[in-house]
């Protein structure tokens, strides 16, 4: 079968939706099923081309079997709504005009939201390519946007919830990344068939890098090195994880390691400088591949979420990943889908969201006690290998799509 895969986001950017849906076309080319994916020339989150992608107008790629078609769009650095809707826009009208020329025929094609806008190019092109369109939720918006105040005019609230339910209209099938997220839809969209298609994580990936993460493990200097990896976003709550570093300051082996880049990047640069903090250091961009190898010189991962009570629903990838590098968690998020995932697992400590006392206290916790801290990352291990084996989801979708006749053997 031909799946066609509609994303602003992928490799050779790093992030969530990044690298699930290249894991998922890489899975569906394995099956047997021919993968086309069209997606922006890489900027997010830096707002510039990546070297190489400069010039032109599109960039065709085979990334691991993968035929993959980077098209323009307008890259900023800037963060102003109007500057974020210009580079959303433009992506959906060049890949409208690209796909409608570079595209073959297809069975399914599935476009990950966010951004919303870009299922009205998923709706043309599924349709001139002949393919049942699939969205992919991994973030109910305008909800998220209006919880964390970065939508608050009232029109354009009621546009998005509008545009919103077209883009659940059109589609043959909607599939949620939470449960969280699958049950709002089905809640608002009784008739709209709804999948969960959970996160996960490679095992396959972390067993063949397990041992050069330990060869690179470095304890020489005896630190307890708390890190984060991932967008230095708004979503994450990071301006009180500075505040809790800030309430451990004078435990000198106690450090904070950030990775990544995103908008608020400088405003924590700022706050730890005022605050002269010398046990925070920000690492910069690292890939995918180079993170979980870091992963093995830190003693727990962090997994910090803004305290709205919309991210009760969120499963960060993140904390997949910490779990399948053995690393303990510390969730500093609203009591949810996260939450409960590692109680369960029992791999962790969960906090409060934007509590910087109870997170510095979590912190104090796992670094009295190194041999708790060998027993929740082993339980997370154990957890993730049992339920979130990003092999399986892949499989058990297709059965899904073979089963609602949407594809066929």
């Amino acid at each position: 079968m031909q799946f066609i895969i509609l994303t602003q986001y992928y490799p050779p950017e790093t992030g969530a939706p990044q690298n699930r849906l290249s894991d998922l076309a890489g899975r569906l080319v394995k099956m047997g099923h021919a993968v086309q994916v069209l997606t922006a020339k890489p900027n997010y989150p830096r707002g510039f081309f990546y070297p190489g992608y400069e010039k032109g107008l599109w960039k065709h790629a085979n990334q691991d079997g993968v035929k993959v078609t980077h098209c323009w769009l307008y890259p900023t650095p800037k963060k102003q709504i109007f500057y974020r809707l210009l580079n959303y826009f433009s992506f959906v009208l060049s890949a409208a005009l690209f796909g409608t020329f570079i595209l073959p025929k297809a069975d399914i094609l599935l476009v990950e939201s966010p951004p919303l806008f870009l299922s009205v190019t998923a709706w043309w092109l599924s349709r001139i390519k002949g393919a049942r369109m699939v969205l992919n939720v991994s973030d109910l918006y305008p909800e998220t946007a209006i919880a964390l105040g970065m939508l608050q005019q009232r029109w354009l609230q009621k546009a998005f919830f509008g545009f919103e339910a077209w883009s659940y209209s059109v589609s043959a099938l909607i599939t949620g990344q939470t449960e969280g997220i699958v049950k709002s839809i089905r809640d608002r969209f009784p008739n709209k068939p709804v999948y969960l298609l959970s996160n996960g994580i490679d095992l396959e990936l972390f067993a063949s890098l397990y041992e050069q993460g330990c060869q690179v493990r470095d304890r020489s200097q005896n630190m307890f090195i708390v890190g984060y990896a991932g967008i230095l976003g708004h979503a994450q709550g990071l301006i009180s994880v500075i505040a809790a570093a800030n309430l451990l300051r004078e435990i000198e082996d106690i450090q904070f390691h950030f990775y990544g880049d995103g908008p608020l990047r400088e405003c924590i640069i700022k706050m730890a400088e005022e605050l002269k903090l010398t046990n925070v250091q920000f690492m910069g961009h690292c890939s995918h591949t180079e993170i979980i190898l870091l992963m093995h010189t830190w003693d727990a991962g962090l997994v910090p979420l803004a305290k709205t009570s919309l991210l009760a629903g969120a499963r960060p990838s993140k904390m997949f990943e910490l779990m399948g590098a053995g690393l303990p968690i510390l969730l500093s998020a609203p009591q949810g889908e996260a939450s409960e995932i590692i109680s369960n697992a029992n791999a962790g400590i969960w906090v409060e969201a934007e509590s910087p006392e109870a997170l510095a206290g979590a912190v104090r916790q796992l670094h009295l006690d190194r041999q708790s801290c060998q027993q929740l990352g082993n339980n997370g291990m154990r957890y993730v290998e049992q339920h979130f084996d990003r092999g399986k989801i892949a499989a058990d979708f297709v059965s899904f799509l073979k089963q609602k006749g949407m594809i066929y053997e």
